[in-house]
């Protein structure tokens, strides 16, 4: 009775993930019609924020205190998506933030949206069997995935050399430091690892 309970509270969370997922891809498609990227950032910045703290937090709920097991694959990218939350969040102005009025940061919402929502349906629906002649598993392996992380990357670089602003702190900058230098090893050994 317990396992059943916690089977469909999983099965659940992973569909308010996907759904979440697909609700951004929407509303950046509705956004980028009606406003161009010049105003994106004030229609969806915060709820991408708040989408990336409540699926990894979940995500890793379900991994370290429900299932007692470690994925690190998982385990990177949602410390990933928490870490992108704490770098890139202006809370204050995010409206005004110049780095968030870049095509980049357009990539970055599209590959976020179709690779987490590909991740999600497959462990939703298909129990973690991956077809890897699929159509959708050869897109985010390809394009979805890498364009999120180079988006992601080029992101982090613009926010450290380009767009100065008052949020980063001496430590918060250090930090991005070396998480731009260790971010592209980590990322081709992650992507060798999957290939």
């Amino acid at each position: 009775m317990v396992s059943t309970a916690i089977s469909k509270l999983y099965q659940l969370s992973r569909l308010i993930t996907l759904i979440l997922y697909t609700t951004l891809l929407g509303r950046w498609i509705g956004l980028i019609i009606l406003v161009d990227v010049k105003f994106l950032p004030g229609g969806i910045h915060e709820f991408l924020c708040n989408i990336l703290v409540f699926s990894s937090a979940l995500e890793l709920f379900w991994m370290l205190v429900v299932f007692h097991y470690i994925n690190w694959f998982t385990l990177l990218k949602n410390l990933n998506f928490i870490y992108i939350v704490v770098a890139l969040n202006f809370w204050d102005d995010y409206e005004h933030a110049p780095l968030l009025k870049t095509y980049s940061y357009s990539i970055f919402i599209i590959g976020l949206s179709l690779s987490q929502m590909y991740c999600h349906w497959r462990k939703l629906f298909k129990s973690g069997n991956t077809n890897s002649k699929s159509l959708q598993f050869l897109l985010n392996k390809w394009i979805w995935s890498p364009s999120l992380y180079i988006s992601e990357y080029y992101l982090l670089l613009l926010n450290m050399h380009q767009y100065r602003n008052f949020h980063n702190t001496l430590a918060l900058e250090t930090f991005n430091k070396i998480v731009v230098v260790i971010y592209l090893p980590i990322l081709l050994f992650v992507a060798f690892q999957k290939l």
